[in-house]
């Protein structure tokens, strides 16, 4: 866990090990205090290694993040780097990916030069999704209050003064921020887990790749702006055939710029 305080136009650099890392993330949080603490989004997990979250408790993790799976440069290993932008759980900060180096080489040959999500834009996080999964599902109770899910608002409001400081996707806002099981009904159909892959069953809390792309994940508002928006990113667990990519280990740089030029403004309105 890192975090470094970066003002408009400066940078990080972090150099991955010859032997390869797996499973990183990065993300930016916003609205921090001088010890990168109490953000106002970002703050998704325990501060490290001390422990703890920021007043009101861990912001949802929600935010425009990159991950990688790290491939060696030499030995008997995995020579393959993959990596993607996700928006799977809801995005934040508008952002662009670009690639330095060999980018012909990535993606099998062929070719793949940015991950654009600098159109990521607040306005246009559905505000009135469905996420009955097809009228199974027609409302939830969550802490004692009944929650029509036929016209839910996506967007994540900031706590103090109600400016919209991210969209949750559908299985974000059914699992994280409304504390729904994954594998239940409706939740299922969005989020997608495929526990047990080898006897999936929707009735024991597993769905299959092939019936979550043929659910209302796949064509929901939200994977739909997502789609609008971007471009070669992630809107949804099965979305691999977008988001899902892959570069020789060491053959690229990679550089994530958030609000780039021409972006739209962050936060966004209430």
């Amino acid at each position: 866990s890192t975090v470094t305080r970066l003002n408009k136009g400066q940078t990080v650099g972090y150099t991955m090990p010859a032997g390869g890392l797996s499973s990183t993330r990065f993300w930016a949080k916003y609205g921090c205090n001088d010890q990168g603490r109490e953000c106002r989004i970002g703050d998704q997990m325990q501060y490290w290694p001390s422990g703890g979250c920021p007043t009101g408790g861990c912001t949802p993790p929600i935010d425009s993040l990159f991950e990688a799976t790290w491939g060696c440069k030499s030995g008997s290993c995995d020579k393959t780097t993959w990596f993607d932008t996700s928006q799977v759980d809801g995005y934040t900060i508008p952002y662009l990916v670009t690639l330095q180096g060999d980018t012909g080489a990535c993606d099998n040959g062929k070719g793949l030069k940015s991950l654009d999500g600098s159109k990521l834009d607040l306005d246009r996080c559905p505000s009135n999704e469905d996420i009955t999964a097809n009228g199974r599902t027609q409302s939830i109770v969550v802490n004692g209050r009944t929650i029509p899910l036929n016209s839910v608002n996506l967007r994540y409001h900031d706590k103090f003064n109600n400016a919209t400081l991210g969209c949750a996707s559908p299985c974000a806002q059914m699992s994280h921020l409304w504390n729904q099981n994954p594998g239940a009904m409706p939740t299922i159909y969005y989020c997608c887990p495929t526990p047990n892959p080898n006897n999936c069953q929707i009735s024991q809390g597993c769905i299959t790749s092939a019936e979550c792309r043929a659910g209302p994940v796949a064509t929901d508002k939200y994977t739909t702006a997502i789609h609008t928006m971007t471009s070669n990113i992630y809107a949804y667990a099965y979305d691999d055939g977008v988001g899902l990519h892959t570069c020789p280990a060491g053959a690229v740089t990679f550089t994530m710029e958030f609000c780039p030029p021409g972006s739209p403004p962050y936060p966004g309105r209430e």
